[in-house]
């Protein structure tokens, strides 16, 4: 086969709601606050790991990770999306998921796909369970190109041998990095870096062509 790894974004490209943090948000009514935050860190201001300890902060009773993964159980998979990642999978590619989201939400995804590979951000909890107040950082939004080759590395497979989905401009050197570059929807920036469009999962025989 001339690709052998499939890599997808997760919010907004596997699962309909565009943030798992913004779920969280939604839950504390803590959204402005949080797109103060989420301002700060796309001008620079900030990096993303005080991005993720100011977005914590604002969660007020401080929560349990147990209750983080409640909030999170309540995704919705994007349409057809399951019969599309098991038709590559059966075809026999690999697959995995690089997400700036967290990984008590990715796990559950990649679960439901039979998605093997998950690279994910994750929270800091104490010995009780609780949020400690800091993230792990293991994905940079804009830089899930650098997660991408070390996945590859890992699996043997080559840059050229690798497909990037994505859905948002956060995805736009992932998508660069990879020898296949498909964005889903019609962000305007990863439309232009993009080898294939789709709107959406809908046109799922278009994808499975492309990959061969």
């Amino acid at each position: 086969m001339r690709y052998k790894l499939v890599a997808f974004d997760m919010d907004g490209t596997l699962i309909l709601e565009e943030s798992c943090w913004g779920m969280i948000h939604q839950r504390f009514g803590t959204r402005t606050d949080a797109l103060r935050n989420l301002m700060a860190y796309e001008s620079g201001q900030i990096d993303y790991k005080e991005f993720m300890r100011r977005d914590i902060a604002l969660w007020r009773p401080v929560p349990t990770i147990e209750d983080i993964k409640k909030i999170l159980s309540n995704y919705t998979l994007a349409p057809n999306v399951k019969m599309v990642v098991e038709e590559i999978i059966r075809r026999g590619f690999q697959t995995a998921i690089i997400t700036g989201g967290l990984d008590v939400l990715a796990s559950n995804v990649a679960r439901e796909l039979g998605i093997p590979h998950v690279i994910a951000n994750g929270l800091e909890v104490d010995e009780s369970g609780y949020l400690a107040g800091e993230g792990i950082l293991r994905v940079e939004p804009r830089q899930k190109d650098r997660n991408l080759v070390r996945l590859a590395e890992d699996l043997g497979v080559s840059l050229e041998e690798c497909v990037a989905v994505g859905d948002g401009k956060y995805d736009v050197n992932f998508l660069k990095k990879a020898g296949l570059a498909v964005a889903v929807g019609n962000n305007p920036e990863l439309v232009r870096v993009a080898d294939v469009v789709i709107e959406s999962f809908d046109h799922f025989p278009r994808l499975l062509d492309y990959l061969g």
